[in-house]
């Protein structure tokens, strides 16, 4: 993997002519990176070991990195830590457990697309340098000076569609093109300000070895802020009108004690359908707003992060968090509470946009016919 510069093909107007110019971006800060076809096959099947692997949970002797994409509670992490005789580090090399959040590890994944990119061959982009170099940045030369390979630097940015307009104007710059450029499959990626992806994708490459031998595996925040609570509270009938309570009330002091309970439960299925339901109404019938509580909360804001992760979209329509709980909670008596959720808005739908009297009385997916 290397950092690319943007060459681009401008187009400078006069009245009667046309003239074009090779030039390349000029930007501090540059986080663009090309990966070529070899190791770009070799970073998608370490994704891919990443994504099937077991879950992996901590165990006796494991060494935690707890990355930048992470956002579980570093307190919190601390006192697991030291309450389950582990060890942390902060030399991801060193460390048999990595903590990353599954969202962004989703994000990267769907970015690391193996496509076709035009580049600017070492010589033309040597004339390129050589011509702008008195105008060009120390950020951008250390980039250019730094290079694997040349002939993989300079990345064409002009779009299909431009590039055919500048050729049927100007044959020379056309001919010059096909002379001076050639084509690559690799993965692209722009990580400007994505820092979390950024070391992400840096933990995967450099680690290769060690995650393909098994000495290093990963675990999503989401299954980790699980154990995290094993040892919390369990939410119980009264433990849940209790915490009602103290959501919906005015008193602001309150709301913020109740999240902070609420952060603290122990996560199993009947206690995530619970509270998706009981956000679902709060944001409905309130004027609460994560934001509000979050920043103050970093357990809040750990719990919330993983409805979202599994699709729970307690502040959307009764359609959209519908589709959520019924990816998540399909067997058991949940299985049962989300159908009878479904059936009862689909039934007030109808009568609304209908006269007829008659009601669904059941529902069947298309997984559950026989």
């Amino acid at each position: 993997m290397q950092k690319v510069v943007n060459i681009n093909i401008n187009n400078w107007s006069g009245n009667k002519h046309n003239s074009y110019d090779w030039s390349i971006s000029n930007y501090w800060n540059f986080e663009k990176y090309f990966i070529d076809e070899t190791e770009s096959k070799s970073v998608i099947d370490l994704f891919n070991q990443i994504r099937t692997q077991d879950k992996a949970l901590p165990k006796k002797g494991d060494v935690i990195y707890a990355s930048k994409a992470s956002e579980i509670p570093r307190f919190k992490l601390k006192e697991f830590i030291k309450d389950n005789n582990l060890k942390k580090t902060s030399r991801v090399a060193m460390s048999s457990l990595v903590i990353i959040n599954r969202g962004y590890f989703e994000t990267l994944y769907k970015r690391i697309k193996l496509e076709e990119y035009i580049f600017v061959n070492e010589d033309k982009l040597g004339s390129i340098v050589s011509k702008k170099r008195k105008d060009l940045n120390e950020y951008v030369m250390n980039i250019i000076n730094n290079a694997k390979n040349n002939n993989q630097l300079g990345l064409i940015t002009n779009n299909e569609s431009g590039l055919k307009e500048i050729f049927s104007k100007d044959q020379v710059i056309k001919a010059e093109f096909e002379t001076k450029t050639s084509k690559y499959n690799g993965i692209y990626l722009d990580l400007y300000r994505e820092n979390r992806l950024l070391e992400l994708l840096n933990i995967i490459i450099e680690n290769a070895s060690l995650i393909q031998s098994g000495k290093m595996k990963f675990i999503f925040d989401e299954d980790f802020f699980v154990e995290l609570n094993k040892e919390g509270i369990e939410l119980d009938d009264d433990y849940l009108q209790t915490l009602r309570d103290m959501l919906f009330s005015s008193d602001k002091a309150n709301v913020a004690l109740g999240f902070e309970m609420m952060s603290n439960l122990v996560i199993d299925q009947p206690t995530l359908l619970s509270l998706s339901f009981l956000l679902n109404e709060l944001y409905h019938q309130t004027n609460f707003r994560p934001s509000y509580f979050t920043s103050g909360n970093s357990n809040l804001r750990s719990l919330l992060k993983l409805f979202t992760t599994k699709g729970i979209h307690w502040e959307r329509d009764w359609k959209t968090f519908g589709t959520g709980l019924r990816l998540n909670f399909k067997d058991g008596k949940e299985g049962e509470i989300v159908k009878k959720f479904l059936l009862d808005n689909i039934n007030r739908e109808f009568k609304l946009t209908n006269s007829a009297a008659e009601s669904l009385v059941d529902i069947v997916f298309v997984t559950e016919a026989k």
